[in-house]
């Protein structure tokens, strides 16, 4: 997973919502008042093209939940659930919109974009933050796995030269890949524990669970550098690259 993808998810988008939230006029609580046809118009096109982004973004997230092969069971039928939802709603918008006659109607629809179904700010961090650190947790289990075959092959060789070179590389990658799966514990869990009625409150989990996911990253790459080296010198390879 590429973390440029995620900081535009939680970052950019951001801020394109905040940006966007205002293009419907405030309705007046008293009589209702006249619009011009060209600009109720222009505003209808608006939230409509903001609606099928939506829709897009949404079927997006929906392949990369399928097509993960490191997402827990749990963390998959969570979103896939909420995914179903939201591609409901925004297509029931989608169907509504058109139909709309006045600055009320598109304001209400609105609203229901954003408040209801917050697709770029809430759903697709979701997704991607949790894809992430499950593929962390599931690749630092895979090496700490083959521990024991590491082990005995070093077992094997205590008397070779470079031995007590090859067991502290072996200890500290060790090391490393159990950090990277403690920094997982609890992450997905902390970020699919975030609804859309709780932005912007909640924007600071998905900042928190992206640098605690770079931090696993970094840890595994350290992990399987002192790995290879272990591998190379014992010449086994069971990691897969």
């Amino acid at each position: 997973m590429k973390f440029r993808q995620i900081a535009a998810v939680v970052v950019g988008a951001a801020m394109m919502a905040v940006a966007s939230l205002g293009f419907v006029p405030p309705v007046s609580a008293g009589p209702p008042t006249t619009t011009n046809p060209a600009t109720f118009a222009q505003l209808q096109a608006k939230l409509e093209a903001q609606l099928t982004a939506r829709q897009t973004q949404l079927a997006k997230l929906t392949t990369d939940v399928s097509k993960s092969t490191t997402l827990t069971s749990s963390d998959a039928a969570t979103l896939s659930s909420r995914l179903a939802i939201e591609t409901s709603n925004i297509a029931a918008l989608i169907a509504k919109v058109p139909s709309d006659t006045t600055i009320a109607e598109l304001r209400a629809d609105q609203q229901a974009m954003f408040k209801d179904n917050r697709v770029f700010v809430v759903m697709s961090p979701q997704v991607l933050l949790t894809i992430a650190a499950d593929t962390v947790g599931a690749k630092a289990a895979a090496i700490l796995s083959h521990g024991p075959t590491i082990t005995a092959a070093l077992a094997a060789r205590v008397d070779d030269k470079g031995y007590a070179r090859a067991e502290e590389r072996f200890a500290f990658s060790t090391a490393k890949a159990t950090v990277a799966e403690s920094e997982m514990t609890g992450v997905s869990a902390e970020v699919l524990a975030q609804t859309p009625a709780g932005w912007p409150g909640n924007a600071h989990v998905f900042v928190t669970a992206r640098i605690k996911i770079l931090r696993g990253r970094i840890d595994l790459i350290v992990s399987r550098s002192a790995l290879r080296f272990v591998e190379h010198w014992i010449g086994h390879h069971p990691i897969p690259a």
